[in-house]
């Protein structure tokens, strides 16, 4: 889609009114559903409905399914950060909490390699969006170590059994070895601020050369 496409398109549905019953009829109650957010405020200004219609498939929300639950982790993150592992292992409230962020990242990771087959299948590396690809790639990757460091800092059972093997495996790497995943400090601080901020540098990089280059046509 060039930009005088994306303009009449976006000009198109800046005057459309969301008619719930119309698009639940059309497209099904739960696809009318979850439209129905992106015409209500503040997210049709953010959102502007710039998709073309190829791109208006359960396959193409893929990335969107990723953020929403990067966002999900973030949250629940913060949480179980500010109250701390004895709050997160011996309260109800901790162990709720614990399990959102648990199935959060699972479904990260779950949308994640859905997005990255989807761009595969439909062509859409391809080109100057290559560079794009690759940043997806270096954020699964490096989404696998927070998960790693995410286990070491859970200071249960399994944290512990995670932590002698992974001593065992992958720190014995001269550069690795500078880590100790039995220092709980050191883990937790890898997983919540510097392999994060990493993350979030990466995921704006992301988003933003999509924004300029728009979605590409599938092949």
């Amino acid at each position: 889609m060039n930009s005088k496409d994306t303009e009449a398109y976006f000009d198109h549905h800046k005057s459309e009114r969301f008619n719930f019953k119309e698009r639940s009829r059309e497209r099904g109650f739960w696809r009318a559903f979850l439209e129905s957010f992106a015409y209500m405020p503040p997210f049709n200004r953010m959102f502007g409905k710039v998709a073309p219609s190829y791109a208006e498939s359960y396959w193409y929300c893929m990335g969107g399914l990723t953020f929403f639950s990067f966002i999900l982790l973030v949250l629940t993150g913060l949480v179980l950060t500010f109250f701390g592992p004895t709050w997160w292992n011996n309260t109800s409230a901790g162990a709720a909490f614990k399990g959102m962020h648990y199935w959060s990242a699972q479904a990260f990771f779950f949308f994640l390699f859905l997005h990255i087959i989807r761009v595969w299948l439909t062509g859409s590396y391809k080109g100057k969006r290559w560079v794009n690809y690759a940043i997806g790639f270096v954020t699964f990757f490096l989404a696998l170590g927070e998960n790693l460091f995410g286990l070491l800092s859970r200071g249960d059972w399994e944290s512990q059994f995670v932590s002698m093997h992974s001593d065992d495996m992958l720190f014995t790497v001269p550069f690795l070895r500078l880590i100790s995943p039995e220092n709980f400090t050191s883990a937790l601080i890898i997983h919540v601020a510097l392999i994060p901020f990493v993350l979030v540098l990466l995921m704006g990089l992301h988003l933003t050369l999509v924004k300029l280059q728009g979605i590409a046509r599938p092949l």
